[in-house]
């Protein structure tokens, strides 16, 4: 007999799962349940589709009749499944022609996430536009095509708010961009990184407002933005980027075992609590490689978690590696990338052991080299790569990959040290970016150096030792009550320092070299990782934080 799989959602995980499944089974009836207009259609593109970067033709790589037919799927759109019932085998639908049960040997739950509505007074009052799907888009293209607006209010500094702040910035809006944490991507990027963010973002002419609760919205004329700390702002337009939560009705409905963040448990099979119920995509909490399940809405994983349920619905075997969390964005001119572990904007017992290099995306001698900040955290004592962060114009893309990749392998930092990469001027250095943060960390693992970091200066620290050359450090600046001896006057200088000091340089490189003399001189040394450069931009978010610019509009 014919298996009759249903799944339910035709985006990246369901219809991934349909086109899989039917590559190995010919015979199985698939049939896929979707609420909207359209499946398969490039979600992540969504944010720049609003300044016509991304054509709409562009964005739907498929029509549900196209694929339908390329894949004998029964595609049923403007179907929306309303429950589930596990011992008879059913999903009730209600559709335009009215509701129905529909029988099921396997069902696939892909219903997706939806974006969070912040607790705001009056939200219901004033319009707002999310962006989750082609028409949400498609609205706020037509308001900004029409002239209508002049300033907009994006909530949210994730991946999402942020690259819509740089599209309605492109599209000639002023923008206000409100986020509640005290940084942003704060899933991604660790405080020092996001300050190198926030900078960019500032100069790119955005109001970004960290910290910030948007407490009301009162229509008139202008929507009225009412903040918790009493501000005011008039606006045209207004974006919910507060991030997604998963889709949930089905789960609860279906009894199914749910992870912490609301997303269904599954294994490395996707199979969920409920024998032949599988669930995958934006919906679903997945195995970790850190242990445990991880909840990451990405079409990335989606897409991969498709292949391996596909098959495993196919009849063959295969299992899903455990998720590392790898992601990439872009924010103006800067690229954003993360894998695995990262350190949470207030710190914790648990957080690994971390070094920063700011090297060259390729050759420095090379035409166009530009640096790009790379954060790698590492078991300080086995030397397990456990994650890393990097900010830059150029460069970053890759080397993150490279990462994930040594990752998924369980590599050290040792075995980062020693990685064969490819080499020519145009696109590396000799000692590959990816290569120096495995020395750096290995350094640290042997016990070759100590190292602290930019929020260690914030107490009470011994005296510092600036070991860059005098018109460095007055082009560049310094920290305040530095001692400057530069690395090759060190040795004869030792004698002046007092027992216990903290070396640094621009970016963390010479300040080891000089750590390595002064500990073999007696002196206690530690090194500022990612020095002057990184202590800087941390300083400069501060500063913005502390005197925002007046914006035209407040109260």
């Amino acid at each position: 007999m014919r298996q009759r799989v249903v799944i339910v959602g035709g985006n990246a995980g369901g219809m991934s799962t349909a086109t899989r499944l039917r590559r190995l089974d010919e015979d199985a009836d698939i049939v896929v349940i979707e609420a909207g207009d359209h499946v398969s259609y490039a979600s992540c593109g969504l944010p720049y589709h609003l300044d016509g970067t991304i054509p709409e033709a562009d964005l739907a790589v498929l029509t549900p009749q196209e694929v339908g037919g390329m894949f004998d799927l029964d595609i049923r759109t403007n179907h929306e499944a309303t429950g589930v019932d596990t011992d008879a085998r059913t999903v009730t639908v209600q559709s335009p022609d009215g509701t129905a049960e529909l029988c099921y040997d396997s069902l696939v739950l892909s219903p997706g996430a939806a974006p969070i509505e912040p607790p705001i007074d009056g939200i219901d009052a004033v319009e707002t536009h999310s962006v989750r799907t082609i028409d949400d888009v498609a609205a706020i293209r037509e308001r900004v095509e029409a002239d209508e607006v002049n300033r907009a209010l994006v909530v949210g500094g994730g991946y999402i708010g942020l690259e819509v702040t740089e599209t309605l910035h492109e599209a000639g809006l002023s923008v206000t961009t409100a986020e509640m944490e005290s940084q942003v991507m704060p899933r991604t990027l660790g405080p020092a990184m996001a300050a190198t963010v926030h900078n960019h973002v500032r100069e790119a002419g955005i109001d970004l407002r960290l910290d910030t609760i948007v407490s009301g919205l009162r229509p008139g004329e202008e929507t009225t933005v009412e903040f918790a700390d009493g501000e005011t702002l008039a606006v045209d337009l207004v974006v919910l980027a507060a991030g997604v939560s998963p889709r949930t009705e089905l789960a609860e409905d279906a009894g199914l075992e749910r992870h912490e963040s609301g997303a269904i448990r599954v294994d490395d099979q996707l199979r969920t609590s409920e024998p032949d119920v599988y669930a995958l995509g934006d919906a679903a909490a997945v195995p970790a490689a850190g242990g445990g399940h991880a909840w990451v809405p990405l079409g990335g994983p989606a897409n991969r978690q498709g292949r391996v349920l596909g098959t495993v619905l196919g009849g063959q075997t295969d299992t899903l590696q455990p998720v590392l969390d790898t992601a990439v964005a872009k924010v103006f001119d800067l690229t954003v990338g993360t894998v695995g572990a990262t350190e949470s904007p207030a710190g914790g017992d648990d957080t690994p052991e971390k070094v920063y290099v700011y090297p060259p995306a390729h050759a420095e001698y090379y035409p166009g080299a530009e640096r790009f900040w790379l954060k790698l955290l590492f078991d300080p004592d086995e030397g397990t790569v456990r994650g890393a962060q990097s900010v830059g114009r150029n460069g970053v893309d890759k080397r993150i990959d490279v990462l994930a990749t040594a990752m998924q392998k369980g590599a050290t930092v040792s075995e980062l040290a020693q990685l064969d990469l490819a080499y020519a001027p145009p696109y590396s250095s000799a000692k590959d970016p990816v290569n120096m943060a495995g020395m750096a960390a290995e350094n640290v693992v042997e016990g070759l150096v100590d190292i602290c970091h930019w929020h260690d200066l914030d107490g009470e620290v011994p005296p510092l030792v600036d070991c860059r050359p005098p018109e460095m450090r007055a082009e560049d600046g310094h920290i305040p009550d530095a001692h400057n001896v530069p690395l090759p006057e060190l040795r004869e200088r030792a004698g002046e320092l007092p027992d216990e000091v903290i070396t640094y340089c621009k970016m963390g490189q010479t300040s080891y070299a000089a750590a390595r003399v002064l500990d073999q001189h007696g002196i206690e040394a530690r090194s500022l990782s990612g020095g002057h450069a990184l202590y800087e931009a941390v300083q400069r978010d501060r500063e913005a934080r502390a005197d925002p610019p007046l914006v035209s509009g407040d109260d």
